[in-house]
């Protein structure tokens, strides 16, 4: 069976920003390629010109043999295409473009932004679609590397920027980890519950769903257990006052972190 990148390299794709990637993804996904999934890119390429682009997905068809695939562009694409492929026109970030996919295909198995590359558009075009996508799905972001780029609202001086889709993905690790966080004020939250593993490779974020079952060892309800009986009542109250200290601590911290940017 043909690699990603042979099928590539047959269809003449030269595109070699997207070589790079394929080896992650022949990787991830080779088990899906003979299954009947739902596949969604966003980007088709070509800017403007209705004639040109939809060169990935004419290699994304032929890898996944037995996949529905859908693609969204915000200009309109006059592309020929098989019967599987059904391309969409516009925002990436509008809700109701991507809804109105969502009601043709149903969940995603596979979702890959490719689109603009704009740090804000990445974070919510993923906060639109990754409650679309299928337990033991995967979510792709490609070209991260603009979150350094001040044009497409990245930022390569203060690396902290909370606005970046790097930063923003970041914080996916932590609410991965919901169930260790010492903090009897943390909760978990949609993404909590639904990440079980992100990875960061050179210039792609990958995402996978599934329920995240995991359990702490030493904490219960985010709270390390007193051990012992001794004055048992006073090393509650001052568990309670340690962790009202850190909870005023950190709105500090998040306060001062908001008026850098």
């Amino acid at each position: 069976m043909e690699s990603l990148e042979e099928i590539a390299l047959k269809l003449g794709h030269r595109k070699q920003e997207s070589f790079h990637f394929f080896k992650y993804y022949d990787a991830i996904l080779n088990h899906l390629r003979s299954e009947k999934i739902n596949f969604l890119e966003i980007g088709i390429g070509g800017s403007k010109d209705p004639k040109e682009g939809g060169h990935s997905l004419k290699i994304w068809s032929e890898y996944f043999s037995k996949a529905s695939l859908y693609a969204l562009d915000l200009y309109y694409k006059d592309l020929e295409f098989n019967s599987r492929i059904k391309i969409f026109q516009g925002s990436q970030i509008d809700k109701k473009v991507l809804d109105n996919i969502h009601n043709i295909s149903g969940d995603f198995d596979i979702i890959i932004d490719d689109g603009s590359h704009i740090n804000s558009h990445q974070i919510e075009t993923f906060k639109i679609l990754f409650p679309k996508l299928k337990s033991n799905g995967y979510y792709f972001i490609e070209d991260v590397q603009t979150s350094y780029y001040l044009s497409d609202g990245g930022d390569g001086f203060y690396l902290n920027n909370k606005k970046t889709a790097i930063n923003f993905f970041k914080t996916m690790i932590d609410r991965m980890h919901q169930v260790e966080h010492e903090n009897p004020y943390s909760k978990p939250d949609y993404y909590s519950k639904n990440i079980i593993e992100i990875n960061f490779l050179p210039n792609l974020i990958i995402v996978k769903k599934n329920k995240n079952k995991s359990k702490s060892h030493i904490l219960i309800n985010n709270q390390k257990p007193i051990k012992g009986q001794s004055l048992l009542t006073l090393r509650k109250i001052l568990k309670i006052l340690k962790y009202n200290f850190h909870y005023i601590r950190s709105k500090i911290y998040y306060l001062l972190d908001y008026f850098k940017i």
